[in-house]
C-alpha cells in the first residue's frame, strides 16, 4: 500500500476532524478521566469519526486511540495512532495551542504522520523518506547551532523542576506535545524536550521531525522508537528533539536530580 496514496486519501479527513473539533471549540463540556486529564465531547467524536473512517477505508489496518483504546491490532501489518485532540487543556482553556495528530505505523517504522492545527490552520505532514511540510510549504529543523543564551526551546516548568539544568536559554511550552514537536521541525524553535507521554501522542509528530531533518533521543542518548510504545506503555523517559547536533547538547544540560536521603 503507497504511502503517498494513504496521505492523499487522508488529508481531507483530518480537516474535517479538525472542523468537528472547532465545533466544541469555546463551548464545550469538561470531564475528568480517572488520571484526572480533561477529556471532552469533542475528543470522543473526533476520534468515533476517524476510527470509522480508517475502518472503511483500511479495514485491514489496527488503530490506537487515546480516547478508546486499541481495536483489530492482533496481526495487522498498519496501525493508526491517534490522539483526537492533542493538547486538551489549552482546548478547554480556549488557547489556540491544540491539535488532531494521526500517525501510520507499518512494519514497526513511522510513515505518514500529520498534525492539523485548525485554529491557526496549520496542516503539518510527511510522508517516510519525503520532506516535511506545513500546508504546502516544506519545513526544516534549524542550523546547528551552541545552545546558550540566545537560544529557544520548547519545554514545560515541570521538566525544570525535576532535573538539574545548566540550560539558559528560553524556554517556551504550549500544552500539546505533538504541536511543540511541530514547532521545532519548522525550524524558528531551536529544540525541545517532552516528559512521559504515549504513541498517539507523538507517532505523527516523530514522522514530521524525522522529515525535516531531526531526531528524537531520550535524555540517556537512546533514540525514540515509536513501535516500542503501541503496546500502550508510556516512553520511559523524557526525551530531547531537534537538529541532532543541539539535541546532543541538550542532552547534557538536563540531568535526572539524585535522590534525597
Amino acid at each position: 500500500m503507497e504511502p503517498k496514496r494513504i496521505a492523499q486519501e487522508m488529508r481531507p479527513l483530518i480537516y474535517q476532524a479538525g472542523h468537528i473539533a472547532m465545533q466544541y471549540y469555546c463551548n464545550v463540556a469538561v470531564e475528568r478521566k480517572t488520571d484526572k486529564s480533561y477529556v471532552t465531547e469533542a475528543d470522543r467524536e473526533v476520534e468515533a469519526f476517524l476510527k470509522e473512517e480508517i475502518h472503511r477505508l483500511y479495514p485491514d489496518h489496527g488503530f490506537f486511540g487515546e480516547e478508546t483504546g486499541r481495536h483489530r491490532m492482533k496481526d495487522a501489518e498498519y496501525v493508526w495512532a491517534i490522539d483526537p485532540i492533542d493538547g486538551t487543556a489549552p482546548f478547554v482553556y480556549e488557547l489556540p495551542v491544540w491539535g488532531v495528530s494521526v500517525g501510520l505505523i507499518h512494519a514497526k517504522r513511522l510513515i505518514v504522520g500529520y498534525v492539523y492545527l485548525p485554529v491557526i490552520d496549520e496542516m503539518y505532514w510527511a510522508v517516510e523518506g519525503e520532506a516535511a511540510y506545513v500546508n504546502n510549504r516544506t519545513i526544516h529543523v534549524c542550523e546547528p547551532r551552541e545552545m546558550k543564551k540566545g537560544s529557544a526551546i520548547v519545554a514545560s516548568s515541570a521538566l525544570f523542576r525535576r532535573y538539574e539544568v545548566t540550560y539558559e536559554g528560553r524556554s517556551l511550552a504550549f500544552g500539546s506535545a505533538a504541536a511543540n514537536i511541530c514547532f521545532a521541525a519548522k525550524g524558528k524553535i531551536h529544540g525541545g524536550l517532552q516528559e512521559t507521554v504515549r504513541v498517539y501522542d507523538i507517532a505523527a509528530a516523530a514522522v514530521i521531525m524525522k522529515a525535516a531533518g531531526g531526531v528524537m533521543k531520550y535524555l540517556s542518548g537512546r533514540e525514540v522508537d515509536v513501535w516500542e510504545l503501541v503496546d500502550g506503555r508510556k516512553t520511559p523517559e523524557a526525551f530531547a528533539y531537534g537538529n541532532p547536533h543541539n539535541v546532543d547538547q541538550l542532552i547534557t544540560m538536563f540531568k535526572q536530580k539524585e535522590c534525597m536521603e
